[in-house]
Formats: structure tokens, sequence, C-alpha cells
């Protein structure tokens, strides 16, 4: 159940940005509604008309329109992943081999460049869009090609990808990170796989 109280007050303050900080469901319905809000006002809108922040009955509470999404805040609002050090354990840094061996890792990819990219010039095969999930860097074409996959995928596949494309955990953080993806749902699928890196003081205890 989403906390209303808590949406509300997240929404009128803010916690401070904290790139190792994990959103939680409200946090992310608070941000949402005022990415809606700021878009609202910048185009020149008017937020009363519309039901939104303060105006609206998420926020404003029941006595306002009933606030309303055009997609689940889960999707639409923007995050950032946890830190690439999370992931730089020996945990994040295992792959996964499918029981078919790398060739089913490839024909995982190559379903992920027909459902997702479809009618793009030069689709890589799966071969290829894996080894650009596990690039260290990326521009140009390939970019955004993964960019692409990260900004479609649905969840059926994004949480086959660990068990099916033999990438690590490690690899698929960095490509987030390459990519500057900050489709809510995937964040925050790939942040519960992370660890906070245990500091110099700590391991000498």
């Amino acid at each position: 159940m989403l906390d209303f109280a808590k949406v509300r007050a997240f929404f009128f303050d803010p916690p401070a940005d904290d790139p190792a900080g994990i959103c939680s469901r409200e946090e992310i319905y608070a941000r949402y509604e005022r990415e809606r809000l700021e878009r609202c006002l910048l185009r020149g809108g008017d937020p009363e008309a519309e039901g939104l922040g303060p105006h609206g009955s998420l926020i404003g509470g029941a006595d306002k329109p009933l606030t309303l999404f055009h997609g689940f805040p889960e999707l639409r609002a923007k995050l950032r992943p946890l830190p690439l050090s999370w992931f730089d354990n020996p945990r994040g840094h295992t792959r996964i081999i499918p029981p078919a061996g790398l060739e089913e890792a490839h024909a995982f990819f190559a379903s992920l460049s027909g459902a997702y990219l479809a009618g793009m010039p030069n689709r890589p095969s799966g071969r290829l869009l894996r080894r650009y999930f596990r690039s260290a860097e990326l521009t140009g074409q390939p970019w955004s090609q993964v960019w692409h996959v990260f900004a479609c995928i649905h969840s059926f596949d994004l949480h086959r990808l660990l068990p099916r494309s033999a990438v690590s955990l490690y690899e698929i953080a960095r490509v987030l990170h390459i990519t500057d993806t900050r489709r809510a749902d995937v964040v925050s699928w790939i942040n519960q796989f992370g660890h906070r890196p245990i500091r110099s003081e700590e391991a000498g205890e």
C-alpha cells in the first residue's frame, strides 16, 4: 500500500540528493508528481486546471480533484543507478552462463534486438549487442541502441537479463551509467542487487 502521508511529505520536503540512496515507492510518486508540475509550469500550463501537485488529491488531499496518471510513476519517474562501487564485488562480477552456453546468451540478445530495435538501421546481431552491453565505452549508434533497449524493455525481458545474458551485474550497472538510463523500473531493478562497499576502516576491524 502507498503511504499517502509520506508521498505528501516527500513532495513538499524532498530528501537531499544522495547518489547512494535507494528511493522508496513514496519518494518515486512524490518525485514524479513534482516533475509533472514542473513540466506544466515550463510549458505555460495551469497546474490548478490540470489537478497537479497541491491541486490534485494525491498531494492536496481528498477534497481536491482526483490525481490521474497516464502511466505508472514506477515506469515514468527518473531515478539514478547506485554508484558502480556498489556492484564492484565478487558477486557483481560473476556471470551466470545459461544452460546452452554463450550461444543461448547470443540468442537472448538477438531476441532483444528484434523486439526493441526493429526498424533501426544496422540493427546489431545478438553477439554484437551482448558485446555492447559488456563494453566499458559506448558512443554513437551503439550507445543509442543500448539506450533504446533499456528505454523500451519489458519487465519479462529485464528479469531475464541475469540468467540468460552471461553479462554480470557490474557490466549491466556500468552500461546503465554509460547510457545515462534513468527509467525508474530499470534502475530500481538493478539497485536491488547493490551492496554498500566496505570502507577500509571497517575492513580492518
